[in-house]
């Protein structure tokens, strides 16, 4: 796969990447990672979900002016900056899951998510919100996404500008949610391989995993793994894509190619890089897409099928987010042009 110039490269950063978005584990203790909720907010939670359920709205019809948080959205808005201009993540906790149905609760979690962003379809379904569990199918299919199974899960970006995940439960053993700070990660490759750079801002072309009618199907454009724009920094980066994408088009990354991705591999494994989140009933964990990347430990279920690993992901976008448009078009496609080549 060759990685010619294209009309979206962007002018690259050539120094070190300052500011909130740097950051390393030993920056976080765990009383600075959380945004507890009281029981205040837990009431106007039961008092918006009342009201949104008396108006017969469904999950997707409405948004944070018919589920009012007058107390509890000053606390989203400081959520909503840590993720877009902080240190690119939050984590929400206290909701009581226990308390509700999963319907209740997926209500609950979109009008959350309506303080902080639009939401958005996750597959060619249209589906709002994803049921991050396993789903029992065959591991061998390349198109199985990471979510459906419980083998581990390779750091990674979404497609949309914030990922939240509810736990809902958790798994027997492992599971583990692990972020990665890719401002940290830029600054170590530029300061290792910086004649490897031109690549990392050309990109690659990126499998469409299935989801369209051409299981085969491929971006026809390559995505950068590192772009700026008005001097600010995003990624995104997905093995798995760039591999598949590789395969179904029949051709070989070149060398340096496969040096830039050896390298970028090595160092969002790197421990300062990565901060471990053990996520609880109740948690909500919210995400940079364009900052950080997020993985998953493998995990063992309980043998009862209601007591499997669950959470609930919700994507989001949200005009503060300001990505570069050669990796917006990708990520804030939603999924119009595979829908396209149906």
């Amino acid at each position: 796969m060759r990685c010619e110039k294209s009309d979206m490269v962007e002018e690259m950063l050539d120094a070190p990447v300052t500011g909130p978005s740097l950051w390393t584990a030993a920056d976080f203790h765990g009383g600075d990672l959380m945004f507890e909720l009281n029981d205040k907010d837990l009431k106007e939670l039961d008092q918006a979900l009342d009201g949104v359920k008396r108006r017969g709205l469904s999950l997707g019809e409405f948004g944070a002016e018919e589920f009012p948080l007058p107390g509890l959205q000053g606390k989203l808005a400081e959520v909503r900056h840590d993720v877009t201009a902080g240190k690119g993540f939050a984590l929400i906790r206290g909701i009581r899951v226990d308390e509700y149905d999963i319907e209740d609760l997926e209500m609950i979690y979109w009008g959350i998510g309506a303080y902080l962003g639009t939401g958005l379809g996750q597959n060619a379904n249209g589906d709002l919100l994803t049921h991050v569990t396993f789903h029992d199918l065959d591991p061998s299919n390349p198109n199985v996404r990471g979510y459906q199974d419980r083998r581990h899960q390779e750091p990674h970006n979404d497609l949309a500008d914030m990922v939240g995940l509810l736990c809902v439960r958790k798994a027997k053993s492992g599971g583990a949610s692990s972020i990665v700070n890719m401002t940290a990660v830029y600054n170590e490759f530029l300061k290792r391989r910086p004649d490897l750079l031109p690549i990392m801002y050309r990109g690659f072309h990126l499998d469409y995993r299935g989801e369209g009618a051409d299981p085969k199907s491929t971006t026809p454009y390559t995505v950068p793994i590192f772009a700026r724009q008005e001097g600010r920094l995003s990624c995104f980066y997905g093995r798995r894509g760039i591999d598949g994408a590789f395969e179904k088009r029949g051709q070989e990354p070149s060398i340096h190619e496969r040096e830039a991705l050896a390298l970028i591999d090595e160092l969002i494994m790197t421990p300062d890089f990565r901060l471990d989140m053990d996520l609880q009933p109740g948690d909500i964990q919210i995400v940079n897409n364009y900052s950080v990347l997020h993985a998953r430990t493998a995990y063992e279920d309980y043998e009862d099928p209601s007591q499997w690993r669950l959470l609930l992901r919700l994507w989001l976008n949200t005009p503060a987010a300001k990505p570069p448009e050669s990796i917006a078009r990708f990520t804030r496609r939603g999924f119009e042009d595979v829908a396209q080549r149906g």
